[in-house]
């Protein structure tokens, strides 16, 4: 076993030969978008992540599903479609699965890659000075809130949010491994300060992050001022936020939607890349390339293990 449980990383590797690991790891989601193809895309998006943050490559997939008994088979049928669509995406194949009765929807995969033993890419392996790189932005959170407890979703946050979700983090992560990043994770269900503090203290660092650097899905923090939050703020913050440093009296109205935004629960987020400041030029090149527009939120230091500091000047009122 080269990647156990021990550091909270994204996937388990385990060596087969000297030339090559396996990359495994399972997620479900239950439904993010009402249309039923749209989230099978999602899901399966949000399964294969953890391979890729891991800079493997997919190779097999499990279908996992729970589905009410008397729920709709069309339904079922939809969410399969799209995952299997978004899995042949990924060059990856579908090989089986099981289905469970369960009053409340939830899909995902459970996913087999592959990797060089000498290219993995951990959550552990950050050094001080290393650079923090978001490759999406947040809030689709927020968005999936919005779509159960408000009427007027905006276009724009829909069409973009629901994109990011769909896309795969295939070319960022083979991005990160071309430009020798040797550590990183996914923002998923803990946010990303859950997230970047679980790397924090898995590489033995302290972080520190920028907050008007990191990107936020269009019309986001105005929702979240007008009360839609995502409920995996509760959580998070229990969880994350003695570990967490601001100056809270220097926080305006829309420095605390921003900061309920980072620790919202993300669904299919971006990869969160630590990588030395001499090679962040390629990183951000080969990047471009795969027209993914990604922001350099903070860095890495010395100090207490897992303490994340958050600056938020010139965010607004």
């Amino acid at each position: 076993m080269l990647v156990g449980t021990s550091t909270a990383d994204d996937a388990g590797v385990y060596l087969v030969r000297p030339d090559l690991a396996l990359v495994q790891t399972v997620d479900l989601l239950t439904p993010v978008v009402p249309d039923a193809y749209t989230f099978g895309q999602i899901a399966a998006a949000n399964s294969l992540s953890d391979v890729y943050a891991m800079g493997g490559e997919p190779v097999t997939v499990l279908n996992i599903i729970g589905f009410p008994a008397a729920g709709n088979p069309a339904w079922l049928v939809e969410i399969l479609r799209g995952a299997q669509d978004k899995v042949v995406e990924a060059g990856a194949c579908v090989v089986g699965g099981h289905t469970f009765n369960d009053p409340e929807i939830k899909f995902g995969l459970s996913v087999t890659g592959t990797i060089a033993p000498d290219r993995i890419v951990t959550n552990a392996g950050a050094r001080a000075g290393d650079k923090l790189v978001l490759t999406k932005p947040l809030g689709t959170g927020t968005l999936s809130q919005a779509l159960m407890t408000i009427d007027d979703v905006p276009s724009a946050l829909m069409t973009q949010g629901v994109a990011a979700m769909q896309a795969l983090n295939r070319d960022a992560a083979r991005a990160m491994v071309k430009a020798g990043a040797c550590c990183a994770t996914d923002i998923t269900g803990y946010g990303l300060i859950g997230h970047l503090q679980e790397m924090a203290q898995a590489s033995g660092l302290a972080a520190r992050v920028q907050a008007r650097s990191i990107p936020v899905l269009p019309d986001v923090l105005r929702l979240v001022r007008d009360g839609v939050l995502n409920p995996g703020i509760t959580m998070n913050l229990a969880s994350f936020a003695p570990h967490v440093s601001f100056r809270p009296d220097a926080l305006g109205e829309a420095d605390q939607a921003l900061l309920n935004v980072c620790y919202e629960s993300e669904n299919s987020g971006g990869l969160l890349i630590a990588i030395s400041p001499d090679r962040l030029q390629d990183l951000q090149s080969a990047l471009r390339v795969s027209k993914i527009a990604a922001s350099v939120i903070g860095e890495m230091l010395a100090g207490p293990a897992g303490n994340v500091a958050i600056e938020f000047q010139n965010t607004g009122k």
